[in-house]
């Protein structure tokens, strides 16, 4: 029989871990007769009580398994680590604040059993007037102008979705310290089927992202998917230095003839010295671009506790 695992990283999560549990509980009973399944809780060092609520959850159920971190690495690293330890023949990726409704899961299956290597879960855009709203229509909207020949996105998709044995498995061979989970699995170009679904409306604490987890987010899936905007401060610092080089050989020649030039020669060099800075800084990115595929490989987390594994 085929098992499915279902995977998520949580932090001080103690309100919805239950809610989460249950609702999995629901998908796994309807599917008991075709697949096993397992659920990996990865707790990135809770400071509430959501570790005791996985301790008792893990007691009563063999089929939840428990990876509690020594500290916290993040949900970056903390989810991609649990779906690395997954052992099912499908991983599904869920968030722990019931924000990708659970129900979903059925859908997954069934375009899992069609074929489908990843079945991607992707979020409305909201209609809301907010800054982070606005904020996350502009990078997608940058994202979408600068992005790298041939890489895919899509729009709103976080991650919740469910993705075949042989994905995981060719994501296990590259040792990524700071993985972009997202931007991989879509790079593959396995079959993929995407499902458009409505986040439900929550006034938990937990469901406002962070600013600085956008940030981190949203850096993390510019860096990786596209080169383009280092190499634009390359060409600019480039041609802006030819051009002024060129400007102050005119301004000498037309000097050596007796002839006003318009622009002052300070200003010239001026221009001149902030291009070669601007070249400068565009050639140490490049070199840092180079550096980053050959970077030391460290851990993603290191664990402090494993349980029903």
């Amino acid at each position: 029989m085929k098992k499915i695992s279902v995977v998520t990283s949580c932090f001080n999560n103690e309100d919805t871990i239950s809610k989460l549990y249950e609702a999995l509980c629901k998908i796994f009973n309807q599917y008991s007769s075709k697949y096993e399944f397992e659920v990996i809780f990865v707790d990135d060092s809770s400071t509430d009580f959501t570790q005791d609520e996985l301790r008792k959850l893990a007691e009563e159920d063999s089929r939840v398994k428990v990876i509690i971190n020594s500290r916290n690495f993040g949900r970056i690293k903390s989810s991609y680590y649990g779906i690395m330890q997954a052992a099912g023949d499908a991983v599904v990726y869920i968030a722990p604040n019931l924000q990708d409704p659970p129900e979903l899961i059925s859908d997954f299956i069934e375009n899992w059993e069609q074929g489908c290597e990843v079945v991607a879960a992707r979020k409305c855009d909201k209609r809301e007037f907010s800054f982070l709203n606005l904020l996350r229509k502009f990078y997608y909207f940058s994202l979408e102008l600068l992005k790298d020949e041939g890489s895919t996105l899509i729009r709103n998709y976080t991650g919740f979705g469910l993705y075949d044995k042989k994905v995981i498995n060719k994501l296990k061979k590259v040792n990524d310290p700071y993985p972009y989970f997202r931007g991989a699995v879509l790079d593959m170009g396995y079959r993929m089927k995407i499902i458009d679904f409505k986040q439900p409306d929550s006034n938990s604490a937990d469901d406002n992202i962070r600013l600085v987890e956008l940030w981190d987010n949203g850096m993390l899936g510019l860096t990786r998917s596209t080169k383009v905007p280092i190499h634009i401060i390359t060409m600019f610092g480039f041609f802006g230095t030819i051009i002024t080089f060129l400007l102050i050989v005119l301004s000498l020649i037309f000097y050596v003839g007796y002839i006003d030039f318009v622009i002052p020669k300070k200003m010239l060099s001026l221009y001149f010295l902030m291009f070669i800075q601007i070249l400068s800084v565009g050639l140490v990115g490049e070199y840092v671009i180079m550096l980053c595929r050959f970077a030391e490989k460290k851990p993603l987390v290191i664990e402090q506790e494993r349980i029903n594994f």
